[in-house]
C-alpha cells in the first residue's frame, strides 16, 4: 500500500475512533423542534376521522426540513396533526475526504464539520435517537389530547421507531417505514458514492460508520441492535405497519431488507415500483416521490395501495 494512503489511513481511523467514542457516551439532548412547513402546530386539534398525531422521523445525516418537505405538507393537507423533530445529533470530527456535501445524498459529508461547532443530526446510536424520540412523542400527546400517535420514518428514522416501541409499545398504532434495514445493510454502494473514502481501502459498512456515524454501525448487516429490535419479531403486536421500498434503493442493500420478512395480518410489505416496475425512486427520492407519497398517505388510512 501507498506509505501516504497508508497514513490516511490512520489518521481516519482515529478519527473514527473519537467520533464513536463521543457517540457511545452520548445522551438523550434536549429535543430540537424545527420551523417545518405543514408541521409542528401544537394547536392542532386531530379530526375524529384521524384521531392519531403524525410524527415523522428522519434518517441519518439529515434533519426533519431536509427530509419531510414534501411530506409533511401533504399530510397536513389530508389533515393530519404532523410533527417532526431533529433527533440524534452529535459531534463529528472532521477531514479533508468526503467533508463536501454529496450531491446525491440529502444530508451532508460523511465527517460533517464540528471542530467548527458543526452538528449532524440522526448520528448518536439508536437507543439515544429512540429516548428524544420518547420525549417528543410525550410532548405532542399531551398537546393533542391524543392517546396515540402515528409513526413515520424514511431509513434510520425506522429502527429508531422500532427501538422506541420496545420500550413503548402501546403508544402507537400504526409505523410506516420508507427504506429501513430490518434486517441491516450490506451498504454495498457507498463505495461508489463516496469514491474519495473507497480509495482509501474503506468498504460500505466502514464508509456507513463514516457517513451516518454510531446509527450506520448499528444498522449493518449481523448488528447486535438489530438483532435486539427483530427479537422475537421484527413488528410490535397491536400496531399495523407498512414496509415501502424501492428497487433503486443505493443506500440500503439489498433493498428486499427494507421490507418485512413475514408480514401477517394487517402489516403489509410495498414495492414503489409494484404496477410500475420502470419508476426510479433512490433513497432519498423516497421522499419526494409523489407516488410514494401517496403510498404513505394510503398505509396512514389503512386504504389500499394507490396505483402509480
Amino acid at each position: 500500500m501507498d506509505p501516504t494512503v497508508r497514513r490516511l489511513l490512520a489518521v481516519l481511523s482515529i478519527l473514527t475512533a473519537a467520533i464513536l467514542a463521543l457517540a457511545s457516551t452520548a445522551t438523550a439532548r434536549p429535543v430540537e423542534i424545527p420551523d417545518l412547513p405543514g408541521a409542528n402546530d401544537f394547536a392542532c386539534r386531530p379530526a375524529p376521522d384521524k384521531p392519531d398525531p403524525v410524527v415523522l422521523v428522519h434518517g441519518s445525516a439529515t434533519d426533519a426540513v431536509r427530509s419531510f418537505a414534501v411530506l409533511a405538507p401533504t399530510l397536513r393537507e389530508r389533515g393530519y396533526c404532523v410533527f417532526a423533530a431533529d433527533l440524534g445529533n452529535a459531534p463529528v470530527l472532521t477531514t479533508s475526504a468526503s467533508a463536501t456535501p454529496n450531491p446525491a445524498w440529502p444530508g451532508l459529508g460523511p465527517i460533517g464539520a464540528a471542530l467548527s461547532g458543526q452538528t449532524l443530526y440522526g448520528v448518536a446510536d439508536i437507543a439515544t435517537s429512540a429516548a428524544e424520540l420518547a420525549a417528543f412523542v410525550t410532548t405532542v400527546r399531551a398537546a393533542t389530547g391524543a392517546e396515540h400517535v402515528a409513526l413515520v420514518g424514511h431509513s434510520t428514522g425506522g429502527t429508531v421507531i422500532r427501538a422506541y416501541l420496545k420500550a413503548h409499545p402501546t403508544a402507537a398504532t400504526t409505523v410506516v417505514t420508507l427504506g429501513t434495514p430490518y434486517r441491516g445493510s450490506t451498504f454495498a454502494e457507498l463505495p461508489a458514492k463516496y469514491p474519495d473514502l473507497a480509495a482509501l481501502g474503506l468498504d460500505g459498512p466502514h464508509i456507513a460508520a463514516q457517513v451516518f456515524g454510531n446509527a450506520g454501525i448499528q444498522q449493518t448487516v449481523g448488528s447486535p441492535v438489530l438483532a435486539q429490535l427483530n427479537r422475537p419479531a421484527e413488528t410490535v403486536p397491536g400496531i399495523r405497519y407498512t414496509a415501502i421500498a424501492s428497487r433503486d434503493d443505493e443506500v440500503i442493500t439489498p433493498p428486499e431488507t427494507a421490507l418485512l420478512a413475514a408480514p401477517i395480518g394487517p402489516d403489509r410489505d410495498i414495492w414503489v415500483q409494484d404496477g410500475c416496475p420502470a419508476r426510479t425512486v433512490d433513497h432519498s427520492y423516497l421522499l419526494a416521490d409523489p407516488h410514494a407519497m401517496a403510498l404513505v398517505a394510503a398505509a396512514l388510512a389503512d386504504a389500499p395501495p394507490p396505483p402509480c
